[in-house]
């Protein structure tokens, strides 16, 4: 229902607003041709490092506000008008997910930008877009208009559903890059207009094409990258020696309740690396010899570790695997602070996945682990753990 009610409030509010600026001051063909520009801009999306989609329609917003000296009208009026055809396109083109992405932050990110730009050029001595102040003022304003974009996706898009805000406003901060991009065109080209007429728009396509080349490939690289390490995590899932999926699952819980206790985005990813390829030693048992032998879940730990590390760029992710069945604590003995927190995490999301296979339901899975709290489990990642599977919905009737 909430979704409906924000679709509907896209569909009718906006154009309705946009209309009525543009009765109220109709500044001729400016306003149609902008119309069309940020329709435009909805259809060359481009992938941000943090691998959504960024519409173009920041860059169009920041060149009208730089070149119309902060006119709200011109900027937000035809981004009004254009929203819900917008909207439509980038849902038929890139699916529901995108548009809850883009929807309704980039908007109003957008309004937050132009609104603070209009109202710092009031004070300023020039509205001149080459003037330093501003340049200064037009830059502060876009951060700001950035924050806001993040904000109110970490609040508003339907990610938050499935983890926490914190990591949906981590991962958008990752967008910075395509933001820099386009608001350095949208300067470029209001500086270059007046002297040089149509040659500008070319000239300030320049930054967005140079970008818009490298976060294709850096995305194309890191799909490459993050398919090989599921490859490799799912081998032992074909061996038979784990079930289908788990380090998926695993991986996947994993980084929701280590957003859910704090971590950072560095620890995040080396999480999820560690996840998808914590059972990867298990391939060693391929060998009867050793599947005859007496072996432990530490030994399983090790030969995943020792895999793992012969990748220079994963020691970090062999650290994790290698103290995934260290306990919390031993009997009489404190907490074991030589046990990272993240191998502590991937012992419990790992367990958790492990119970839900062999039949339990979530809630008999989750008593399991508290019964073993306080000793083979961190008490505190199993209270996040239950947070994570309320949000989502797993202790539902």
């Amino acid at each position: 229902m909430a979704d409906r009610f924000r679709f509907s409030l896209a569909m009718i509010v906006p154009p309705v607003a946009g209309g009525t600026a543009a009765v109220l001051w109709w500044p001729g063909v400016a306003f149609a041709l902008l119309v069309v520009a940020y329709l435009a801009a909805y259809v060359v999306t481009v992938p941000s490092s943090s691998g959504r989609r960024v519409s173009l329609s920041t860059a169009v917003a920041g060149a009208t506000a730089l070149a119309s000296g902060g006119s709200l009208v011109l900027v937000l009026g035809p981004a009004a008008v254009a929203l819900p055809a917008g909207l439509l396109i980038v849902h038929i083109r890139h699916g529901q997910r995108a548009t809850s992405d883009m929807f309704p932050a980039e908007p109003v990110g957008m309004a937050a930008f132009a609104s603070a730009f209009a109202a710092a050029v009031l004070v300023l001595p020039s509205t001149d877009p080459a003037h330093p102040a501003v340049l200064s003022v037009f830059a502060g304003a876009a951060v700001l208009g950035f924050f806001v974009t993040v904000l109110t996706r970490s609040l508003l898009s339907e990610q938050r559903r499935v983890v926490a805000r914190r990591l949906v406003a981590l991962r958008s901060f990752g967008d910075w890059p395509a933001y820099a991009a386009f608001f350095s065109s949208a300067a470029l080209y209001a500086v270059t207009v007046t002297p040089m007429g149509v040659w500008s728009v070319p000239l300030s396509g320049l930054p967005y094409l140079f970008s818009h080349i490298s976060l294709h490939r850096l995305q194309d690289t890191r799909r490459t990258y993050d398919q090989t390490i599921r490859a490799l995590g799912a081998i032992p899932e074909a061996g038979g020696q784990v079930s289908v999926g788990h380090s998926a699952r695993t991986a996947d819980l994993s980084v929701a309740v280590g957003a859910e206790i704090g971590l950072g985005a560095s620890d995040l990813r080396w999480l999820e690396y560690a996840a998808l390829l914590h059972d990867i030693g298990q391939v060693v048992l391929a060998n009867p010899a050793v599947a005859r032998s007496d072996y432990s879940v530490d030994d399983v730990s090790g030969w995943s570790a020792a895999i793992i590390g012969e990748a220079k760029y994963l020691e970090n992710v062999a650290g994790i695997v290698a103290s995934q069945h260290s306990p919390y604590r031993r009997e009489g003995q404190m907490r074991d602070l030589a046990v990272p927190r993240s191998s502590q995490l991937l012992r419990i999301a790992s367990r958790y996945d492990r119970a839900i296979s062999d039949g339990l339901s979530p809630v008999e899975a989750v008593e399991l682990l508290h019964k073993g709290a306080a000793y083979d489990y961190d008490p505190e990642l199993v209270k996040a753990l239950r947070r994570v599977l309320q949000r989502r919905g797993a202790f539902a009737a």
